[in-house]
């Protein structure tokens, strides 16, 4: 039975307004791209470096950032321009990080059912500011971030200072990521159980084949009532 949810943080609990502010790079740079399409582009460019970059999303250098450019524009078909595309997104603010509609419903529902939630992230130091917010951080038991422990997803040391912190059994524990190199990996070594987002059915996860997918984090509510005993 699940006492105690884990969950990631961005794309997860949060999302930024990244597709839109692509759009309007491109638009500036004389392009046209509906914005379905640099959502696509965005999706895949982020399960292109968790699968093949692992490690580099946390090191934010030019040149991660610039690949990581070069990548969306790969993906939109437009790779010629993918220098003056990194240029205009560097005149452009940082993204700004928001709850997504159910965040905080299903965490008060999971908190109703008797279960507890807590974070394990790669983030910052801005992460507890992007909680507070967005108001979840009182809704959470435990906050558990790279740049405050040392340890960096998939090693097992963030997830065992989560359990030790909050004195959970791991069997009885549930993560919910969007990265199965770091989430599902990870929690695997400590033996937590994990769910897997993927916004686009298996759209840019098609290798994978053993962790239960779903489309947003909400849904783990009706998993842990179909399924009480995981």
């Amino acid at each position: 039975m699940v006492k105690q949810i884990f969950f990631d943080l961005g794309l997860t609990l949060v999302h930024n307004d990244m597709s839109k502010r692509y759009q309007t790079a491109l638009e500036q740079l004389g392009k046209d791209v509906p914005l379905a399409q640099t959502e696509r582009a965005y999706h895949l460019a982020n399960k292109h470096f968790m699968r093949f970059r692992q490690g580099d999303f946390n090191k934010k250098s030019a040149s991660v950032i610039a690949d990581y450019h070069k990548c969306v524009c790969e993906h939109l078909g437009l790779e010629p321009i993918w220098q003056n595309f990194s240029a205009q997104l560097k005149q452009m603010e940082r993204p700004i990080w928001q709850r997504f509609d159910f965040t905080l419903d299903m965490l008060d529902e999971l908190n109703r059912m008797g279960i507890k939630t807590g974070l394990i992230s790669n983030w910052d130091l801005s992460c507890r500011e992007v909680l507070e917010k967005n108001e979840i951080l009182p809704r959470l038991n435990c906050v558990v971030v790279l740049d405050e422990v040392g340890f960096e997803k998939p090693d097992e040391r963030i997830f065992q200072t989560a359990l030790e912190q909050t004195g959970a059994a791991p069997e009885h524990c549930l993560y919910v990521g969007d990265n199965y190199y770091d989430d599902y990996v990870g929690a695997k070594k400590v033996g937590m159980p994990c769910l897997i987002i993927n916004y686009r059915d298996t759209l840019g996860i098609e290798e994978l084949t053993e962790p239960v997918v779903i489309e947003k984090a909400c849904e783990v509510v009706d998993f842990i009532k179909a399924n009480p005993t995981t």
